[in-house]
């Protein structure tokens, strides 16, 4: 299975290109935190999500989870310095649909959303776009 695919790259470059922003969203369970004790290493996601913000990315935490377990959530993603902007929150409207240009989610392609933001990233980083 190829990871790369270019078409969803190229989509991801042009929204770069025409704002020089992307929203980012991510899940907290098994993309960030190892939810089920299976010993999965995240560091290569979270490393990424910090080469986001760095880049000036607005990132957004999507959850299910709420309450108590999403301070908990809150204080484990600051504790562990993966940064977020909005929690839950539409970045540009007020409406319960999510808007973002990638998801980063176990349940929808974690890997190929993975490794095409990295190339993105990858790419502004080295001025090739």
């Amino acid at each position: 299975m190829d990871l790369f695919d270019f078409d969803f790259y190229q989509r991801l470059r042009e929204d770069y290109l025409q704002h020089k922003n992307l929203f980012v969203a991510f899940d907290y369970d098994n993309t960030v935190f190892d939810y089920h004790n299976q010993g999965i290493n995240y560091d290569k996601i979270i490393t990424l999500l910090r080469t986001c913000k760095a880049l000036g990315f607005t990132m957004i935490l999507f959850t299910g989870n709420e309450g108590k377990k999403l301070e908990v959530i809150k204080a484990d993603l600051k504790k562990r310095k993966i940064p977020f902007d909005l929690i839950n929150e539409n970045p540009l409207m007020p409406t319960r649909k999510p808007y973002y240009n990638i998801l980063l989610d176990d349940r929808a392609g974690l890997k190929e959303a993975y490794y095409n933001l990295k190339k993105l990233t990858d790419d502004i980083r080295n001025k090739d776009i």
